[in-house]
């Protein structure tokens, strides 16, 4: 109302959510958000549908996330778990994870948790019975972005997995996987990311309209992959695997 603010960041689909409106004309850039699609944030990939906003979107990611994994694992029953919502079904792309399923000839093993409760023991305990399911009746995890999914729950998250010996790739990236969790897209990829949202910022503050810029980028694959969580569940790598790797670590860390 002061107009004293020449652009708003909306980090994730929540905030997205909240800005991306005509109750403001202030520059909006939402970043971070699953699938800006599906959640409403905007009509469509080539469309905000608002003169002020844009949403910067990789539309085939988690497409590319699914594909890679089975790839390396070939599985033929992949868990998910996911609040059974309108959000938490966007946070998870399970869209995505359905059209890659289909091409594929996979099955979904879906597992329903709670998430952004304002409990969190809860929500982390909502998790690890997923998992417990999952050592059951999948042959590999698919670990979304949820608030049961943290830094706090990730060391018993990937015991648990271990345990059962099945195989994960985590949907947030990198920084998991230097956790414990088997496998993602490595960092290196987000340097490109952020470019791009340098870029939008820059030419936004120059004058640009938001919706008169691009929202699509789409980041190179670039393989990060836990070594000893390979040997604990025993999966050994391929040569040409590990040659394409772009983040290798060998020892699971501590969180803390």
């Amino acid at each position: 109302g002061k107009k004293d603010v020449d652009l708003f960041i909306a980090m994730g689909t929540w905030a997205g959510k909240d800005l991306a409106n005509d109750s403001h004309s202030t520059p909006t850039l939402v970043f971070s958000s699953s699938d800006p699609v599906s959640a409403g944030i905007i009509k469509s990939i080539e469309d905000s549908g608002f003169e002020h906003v844009n949403a910067a979107i990789d539309p085939y990611v988690y497409e590319r996330q699914i594909r890679v994994f089975h790839e390396m694992i070939h599985f033929k029953r992949l868990g998910v778990a996911y609040e059974d919502s309108d959000d938490g079904r966007s946070y998870a792309a399970i869209r995505k994870i359905e059209k890659v399923a289909k091409e594929r000839g996979f099955e979904i093993v879906r597992c329903f948790t709670v998430s952004d409760i304002g409990d969190i023991p809860a929500e982390v305990e909502s998790v690890k019975q997923c998992f417990h399911k999952f050592g059951k009746e999948a042959d590999a995890i698919y670990v979304t972005q949820q608030s049961g999914v943290r830094l706090e729950s990730i060391p018993d998250l990937v015991r648990i997995a271990n345990q059962y010996r099945i195989p994960t790739f985590s949907q947030a990236g990198s920084e998991e996987v230097k956790y414990g969790f088997l496998t993602s897209i490595a960092q290196a990829g987000y340097r490109y990311f952020g470019e791009f949202h340098a870029q939008t910022m820059t030419k936004v503050l120059n004058g640009a309209k938001p919706n008169q810029l691009t929202q699509c980028f789409e980041q190179p694959p670039k393989i990060a992959i836990n070594m000893e969580t390979a040997q604990i569940i025993g999966f050994e790598p391929p040569i040409v695997l590990l040659g394409a790797a772009d983040e290798i670590f060998y020892k699971i860390s501590p969180t803390q």
